[in-house]
């Protein structure tokens, strides 16, 4: 009965989904799904454990990398297999993961199992025996250490871009030491992209670009799309370790 019981369990146990598929959020836009390059038949993603997604993204930026979804969940822990079956449902070449223990859940659950029994009647001449079938319930309590867990699913953009940055709003900090509010952040440059070619580095703060002052990232966003770059260059106006300079951002 106990080895009945047990494979019952383990059944029950592997026939769950995985939290890296049911808890998956895409972030492909539609319009850009061609500029991937995606994960092929017979290719295996690369799995990176992380402590900080925010700071190891942006590692993955100026190789060509770019988000295209997510998954986090609480529950029992998935190994690395289950966070590659997933990238390989969406195609995605790497994942960044990590994983904190929270809890230990305990419950206690009935399972209802076949149950014969089997009564000798006595009568007159000799006797009869009658069966009867029913269910039992055995109760089976199950120890589950749970774990906050949560993945960043990446593949490789053949997109060209622009300027090739990623941009962030000041933080309080830098605003204070760049004794300003307006502008934005460089938070990667992108290999081989204009604005690695003309000497733009991480934490430069754009103040100004082509004489239009620059009130935070999404305000140069939307510069850099409107800007031509037909006309060749640009000039940009930076902090850079507190002191301003101008870079003239070159597009061909």
């Amino acid at each position: 009965m106990r080895i009945s019981i047990a494979i019952i369990i383990v059944l029950l146990i592997s026939g769950c989904v995985s939290g890296y598929q049911q808890f998956y959020k895409s972030e492909i836009v539609e319009n850009n799904i061609d500029d991937l390059e995606l994960l092929q038949p017979g290719e295996e993603p690369k799995v990176y454990g992380t402590q900080d997604f925010e700071k190891d993204s942006k590692t993955l930026f100026p190789k060509n990398y770019r988000r295209i979804g997510h998954s986090s969940f609480n529950g029992r822990f998935e190994d690395e297999s289950k966070v590659k079956e997933q990238a390989k449902r969406v195609c995605a070449s790497v994942v960044l993961i990590n994983s904190k223990y929270t809890n230990t859940q305990t419950t206690t659950s009935p399972l209802f199992l076949p149950n014969t029994s089997t009564t000798y009647i006595s009568g007159f001449g000799g006797g009869t025996t009658a069966t009867t079938y029913g269910t039992m319930a055995v109760p089976i309590t199950s120890h589950q250490r749970r774990f906050d867990q949560a993945a960043i699913f990446f593949a490789k953009s053949t997109e060209k871009l622009k300027l090739g940055v990623l941009l962030s709003d000041l933080t309080e900090e830098q605003r204070i030491e760049a004794e300003r509010n307006t502008g934005a952040v460089i938070s990667a440059v992108l290999d081989g992209s204009p604005a690695f070619n003309s000497n733009l580095l991480p934490q430069d703060i754009v103040i100004e670009i082509g004489g239009i002052v620059v009130k935070n990232g999404r305000h140069l966003q939307d510069i850099l799309k409107s800007l031509d770059t037909s006309i060749g260059s640009v000039n940009f106006k930076i902090i850079r370790k507190s002191k301003l300079k101008d870079i003239e951002i070159k597009f061909n």
